[in-house]
């Protein structure tokens, strides 16, 4: 212990010389997180989750208990899928097609919530079913925002892919018939 401290000209105060260890990154190696929770796509995952989570939440409570598995399991998901961008895993994971997954879970999490909503609220009486119907139509607008989102994302994808081909079968035609006319 003497090794590691040296008097100062105080006599009553200590130094510590332990060399400073140098420390890890920590949370600051995760930077993708930061870009995915300020994007429209980040807020909407952070939205499904909770309304998922709140949903869930709301059926345990409620009279409905039977409906709690699924947005217990749309939560999963939708963490899942906040994970998987956050950590940008559709990077480095090619041969799953993120798109398709994302739009599939979002498409049956809105119809899910839109049915199960509906009859918590028609078939139940107490607060408790009634709440978690009302959080369940919000999850399903928010559901079904995202997967429009992914459809138009898709559609400009494919166009951009489209028009790509297209001028390249023109300088192709225009290339051929010049060639014809010599």
């Amino acid at each position: 212990m003497l090794q590691n401290q040296a008097w100062s000209k105080d006599p009553f105060k200590v130094q510590d010389r332990t060399p400073a260890r140098p420390r890890g990154p920590g949370l600051r190696a995760l930077p993708p997180a930061r870009a995915i929770l300020c994007s429209l796509k980040g807020h909407l995952l952070l939205a499904e989750s909770a309304l998922s989570f709140i949903t869930f939440i709301c059926y345990v409570a409620s009279s409905a208990s039977a409906f709690f598995t699924a947005p217990l399991l749309e939560f999963l998901l939708a963490l899942y899928f906040l994970f998987a961008d956050a950590m940008q895993l559709n990077d480095k994971w090619q041969g799953l097609c993120w798109p398709m997954m994302d739009f599939l879970c979002c498409v049956t999490a809105a119809l899910i919530y839109f049915a199960i909503s509906i009859t918590a609220v028609a078939k139940y009486s107490d607060g408790a079913s009634k709440a978690a119907g009302m959080f369940g139509f919000f999850a399903t607008t928010v559901f079904t925002i995202d997967f429009y989102l992914i459809v138009n994302d898709v559609a400009k994808f494919l166009k951009q892919g489209d028009s790509t081909d297209e001028t390249t079968a023109h300088k192709t035609e225009e290339e051929s018939s010049d060639s014809d006319s010599d």
